[in-house]
């Protein structure tokens, strides 16, 4: 607190009481300063222990104001809102707090299209086509609507990043002969007019990052996973993409994201009493996080089909054992799979040795199937649905920041759904720039 000319006596009361001051305030919202500030009177401005007179902004554009007080801790006199009387500046009138970020995105497990079967088909099986409507409209009218106080409260976030798909995007590609190559065709436009890329092409309004999944062809080499590649040659914002141009990763806010495919393991191609191909997923990881990650301490995830426990014959045990070297180097937040169809969604820990709930280890993440939906000897099948919704919470300030990762369920093939449970943690920043915690989320 700064007067125009006081004794030697009354500065040091005066810098007492701003001690007592600052070691309460915490760092300010400067849009709120904003909205008040017009004409500012004796207002000192602390930052990385400069002190600066703010009076010099009086009628100052809010901008200016904004741009002034980033990262600042203030304290004053008065402060005299636009057409108001002047007001005793207190921590009330400028509401104190920290300036918080947020990172937001979707995830969901196997939407899983299924055409009628038919030499030309025209329609979604019944089931199928309930389900995929359903997931949709859910899943793209959510920012912005209310969480209950058992979620966390608040709101969803206004500005969703995107979504990612964790494979089996359709259902029947990984069978051959009759009618199947006209229903995977189908089914895969059908997957293209929902989903879209980028956002502005397709029912869902934010970006999506699909990786495939055993039915969209268990070695990796049918037309679909072509089609990802071809996608991820306009995909949006993509930090980097594998030698096969299949795997790639991204980021949004400070996370560094991976998709890796049907499962993270060395090779292009199935290995002799083993499942699937695992497309040189493994070395791409590898590389990716040496080079993109290092040692900065950045949050990661990472995202593929099977779940960690598959059977060896789906994920050989040397693949999982080289992929868990990998993963203990680094601040791995999450993994995501998909494949389980386990409703409702779920978190589990894994070791590097199995997977189970008390555990001390990476958390990984199932968010059960988004809508794979069948009618099966002429009865409904799998009409229990859920999804993801997460949150990094950024505090300015700080080196840790709130993960939060909220779930979803559908009992009834998404005519009604509830918030189901939260998880909740803190976890580690790394040793990153202000430019890499800038939010794309408010």
């Amino acid at each position: 607190m700064v007067d125009a000319s006081p004794s030697l006596f009354r500065r040091s009361l005066l810098l007492i009481a701003l001690c007592a001051t600052l070691a309460q305030a915490r760092q300010i919202q400067h849009t709120d300063l904003a909205s008040l500030a017009y004409e500012a009177k004796h207002i000192v401005v602390c930052k990385r222990g400069e002190k600066r007179d703010l009076g010099r902004y009086r009628y100052a554009q809010s901008y200016e104001i904004k741009e002034s007080l980033q990262g600042c801790l203030v304290v004053g006199k008065t402060i005299t809102p636009k057409g108001g009387r002047p007001r005793k500046l207190t921590s009330k009138t400028l509401r104190f707090g920290s300036s918080q970020t947020r990172t937001a995105f979707f995830v969901c497990g196997d939407p899983q299209y299924l055409a009628e079967k038919a030499a030309s088909p025209t329609r979604l099986d019944p089931n199928s086509e309930e389900a995929a409507i359903g997931f949709i409209k859910t899943i793209s009218n959510l920012a912005e609507s209310k969480l209950p106080k058992a979620m966390g409260g608040g709101a969803v976030s206004p500005k969703i990043e995107g979504i990612i798909v964790t494979g089996d995007l359709i259902d029947s590609l990984d069978k051959r002969g009759g009618h199947y190559p006209a229903m995977q065709r189908f089914e895969w436009q059908r997957f293209l007019d929902d989903f879209g890329l980028n956002g502005n092409d397709g029912k869902i309004p934010f970006p999506v990052h699909e990786l495939h999944g055993n039915h969209d062809g268990p070695q990796g080499d049918t037309f679909v996973v072509e089609e990802i590649i071809a996608r991820n040659r306009t995909r949006r914002n993509i930090h980097r993409v594998s030698k096969n141009g299949l795997h790639y990763s991204w980021r949004w806010g400070p996370i560094h994201f991976v998709n890796l495919g049907m499962f993270v393991g060395e090779g292009e191609k199935r290995r002799e009493g083993h499942h699937y191909a695992a497309r040189s997923s493994l070395e791409f990881l590898r590389r990716e996080l040496a080079t993109s990650v290092n040692d900065s301490g950045r949050p990661v995830v990472l995202s593929h089909h099977l779940h960690l426990d598959a059977p060896e014959y789906d994920w050989p045990k040397e693949d999982l054992e080289a992929y868990w070297k990998i993963v203990e180097k680094y601040n791995v937040v999450a993994i995501f799979n998909g494949h389980t169809h386990g409703s409702p969604p779920r978190k589990r820990v894994w070791n590097g040795t199995k997977v189970g709930r008390d555990l001390v280890g990476v958390d990984n993440y199932d968010p059960d199937d988004a809508a794979a939906s069948k009618i099966h000897k002429e009865k409904p099948v799998g009409v229990a649905h859920g999804f993801l919704y997460v949150e990094l919470l950024v505090t300015d300030g700080e080196d840790e920041a709130d993960f939060v990762v909220r779930s979803a369920r559908t009992r009834d093939n998404w005519k009604t759904w509830e918030w189901h449970q939260v998880w909740k943690k803190k976890v580690s920043l790394g040793a990153m720039s202000t430019s890499d915690i800038t939010p794309t989320s408010k």
